[in-house]
């Protein structure tokens, strides 16, 4: 049990798993530098680079003789963001672990204060993760997938208390750490949110945290859009039935009643951008079917994602 979210005593570790972050890394860096820290004690803020072959070890160095409480972990291979995440949750001896994308932008100083307060404050809560804000590129291409996050976000967003394994991206989240010394990830596992989450589920403990907000950039070219098609509909794991039970996949689905009211939610809003994301999404769903199972937990990486964020022009 934690103790009250205002007592200083609650120790907070970060955790970024990293591979060729070197657009972004620096940013985040200065994010967690800037935040403010009268409710918990920051212990480290830990880089695990994942084999990085740009200059992602060279500026968390450069940040360590700034702040010694940034730290790096270089891995000789690269093994994957699974493998990653649970040398993670092996090292943890926080009381609050967080666990952050290198390629997300944090919304305000009090981001960690936030998300460590959601399970502060709530002895039940296991984990708790932090809503995603996508940003529009300029080319049409990008304005179209930005339509179709954004129409993709009110229909997650409409399940009643966020408890859905699509609220839960894995780009920013905290975990308390009794939960997260259970967590081993099936190395054999193509994609880990739906282990973790079920994980939690099981005590319901899974949290959405409204007020703790990052910023990200969606892909803004086909080419990329493909590419994450193949990472969002890779092939089923049956390991996860032998876990939770048959039918583990189920839970990926949103029942229609929420999808409407997203779509009309969107539609709303994005009047004219909305069909054309439908459309995409359509175009979408015809690729998974003709798309090579992916059976390695090494993702490609997608350029577009890694712009870093200029504040002034975004917020």
């Amino acid at each position: 049990m934690l103790t009250e979210p205002n007592n200083k005593n609650i120790s907070l570790t970060v955790a970024i798993p990293a591979y060729n972050e070197e657009q972004n890394i620096g940013g985040v860096l200065k994010d967690l530098l800037s935040q403010t820290r009268s409710r918990f004690a920051l212990k480290e803020i830990v880089v695990y680079s994942d084999a990085s072959t740009d200059e992602t070890n060279r500026i968390v160095k450069r940040f360590h003789r700034r702040s010694p409480v940034i730290n790096l972990k270089i891995g000789k291979r690269r093994c994957g963001k699974i493998f990653r995440l649970n040398q993670i949750f092996r090292s943890n001896k926080s009381d609050v672990l967080v666990v952050l994308d290198a390629d997300i932008g944090l919304v305000g100083n009090r981001f960690l204060q936030r998300l460590a307060g959601a399970l502060a404050s709530d002895d039940k809560a296991k984990m708790a993760v932090a809503h995603q804000i996508p940003l529009r590129s300029k080319n049409f291409m990008g304005k179209v997938v930005y339509a179709s996050y954004l129409m993709w976000d009110f229909i997650r967003l409409s399940v009643p208390g966020r408890d859905h394994v699509q609220n839960f991206y894995g780009a920013a989240t905290a975990y308390r750490s009794s939960f997260a010394k259970k967590l081993h990830i099936p190395p054999k596992l193509t994609e880990e949110r739906l282990y973790i989450y079920l994980r939690a589920k099981e005590g319901n403990g899974f949290r959405y945290c409204d007020s703790a907000k990052i910023l990200y950039w969606p892909v803004s070219t086909l080419p990329e859009f493909i590419k994450q098609a193949k990472r969002s509909f890779g092939k089923n794991q049956p390991i996860l039935d032998k876990i939770f039970g048959p039918g583990s996949d189920s839970n990926y689905v949103i029942p229609w009643k929420y999808k409407l009211r997203g779509i009309v939610k969107s539609f709303y809003h994005q009047p004219f951008y909305t069909p054309l994301a439908l459309a995409f999404n359509f175009f979408l769903s015809k690729l998974t079917l003709k798309t090579p199972v992916r059976n390695s937990p090494l993702w490609d990486i997608s350029l577009s994602t890694k712009k870093p964020f200029n504040y002034e022009k975004i917020l």
